[in-house]
């Protein structure tokens, strides 16, 4: 059984570019760091207007839903103490305040101001509103994710994607999809929680609260770890062994927090 604390998730969440080399120059690559919605954005950059539109415009109105949903469970929701009762408010009052910020963007949209976006150094895409930047992202974690998936099936419905991923990646991606692990939560102690899958992946939580993303969160990490596992079988299978005291950990420039594992890598 292997135990996941919420540091070590969070310096493992990092590691989404996976390299194996051999002295006899045998590579494989499997990038993660790089969402497969920023990969969607740099194909169609050199694309028509009419795509950029639709792009934003999808981008625009998944967020707007994913808001208003979140707003909606938050009315169930209930706080313990005052304290925690204020902030909840105040998180309804901005997300409702931004709510109206997203509708009058769309209004824009359909008034015929200038539609572009742009990806910052870190991967980021920020769709351009006439002169004004916004951010493509949701309220969490596990939103952020739900977003971007949205956005990729919407916008490949309409046009052909096909050349957009390489058949590898596709091909990793239906894999992923394909496998299912069962879970469970379980009360350590009165300060600790853990969700525990039939992989042998434990994970530490200092709360009960915010299940959904936490499980998304694990969900997620523990696929990106599967992938990895699968392709050093894989390179074991084709028969190149996998020397140890040769791993390394460097960062990727120009990434939001991204970093490599280099493996067999002569000095």
């Amino acid at each position: 059984m292997y135990k996941v604390t919420n540091s070590f998730c969070a310096r493992l969440l990092t590691v989404v570019s996976f390299i194996l080399l051999s002295s006899s120059v045998f590579a494989i690559e499997i990038n993660l760091s790089r969402s497969k919605l920023v990969q969607l954005a740099q194909h169609i950059e050199a694309d028509d207007l009419e795509k950029h539109y639709y792009f934003s415009q999808i981008a625009l109105l998944e967020m707007y839903d994913t808001y208003q949903y979140e707003l909606e469970r938050s009315l169930t929701q209930t706080a313990s103490t005052v304290e925690k009762m204020a902030k909840l408010r105040h998180w309804r009052f901005s997300v409702h305040s931004y709510l109206e910020t997203l509708n009058e963007y769309l209004y824009l949209m359909d008034s015929g101001v200038p539609i572009n976006y742009f990806i910052s150094p870190q991967d980021k895409i920020f769709l351009l509103i006439g002169e004004v930047p916004v951010i493509i992202s949701g309220p969490n974690v596990g939103a952020d994710k739900q977003i971007e998936r949205n956005i990729v099936e919407q916008f490949c419905l309409k046009y052909d994607c096909l050349n957009y991923f390489s058949q590898q990646e596709t091909a990793n991606e239906k894999e992923l999809l394909n496998q299912s692990y069962s879970s469970e939560w379980s009360i350590e102690s009165s300060n600790q929680v853990a969700y525990i899958m039939d992989n042998g992946l434990t994970f530490n939580f200092s709360a009960m609260n915010n299940r959904p993303e936490k499980e998304l969160w694990a969900n997620q990490l523990s696929d990106e770890l599967n992938l990895v596992l699968k392709n050093l079988h894989r390179t074991k299978e084709k028969g190149k062994k996998i020397d140890w005291s040769l791993l390394m950990i460097e960062s990727l420039p120009l990434t939001d927090n991204a970093y490599k594992i280099i493996i067999n890598q002569q000095q």
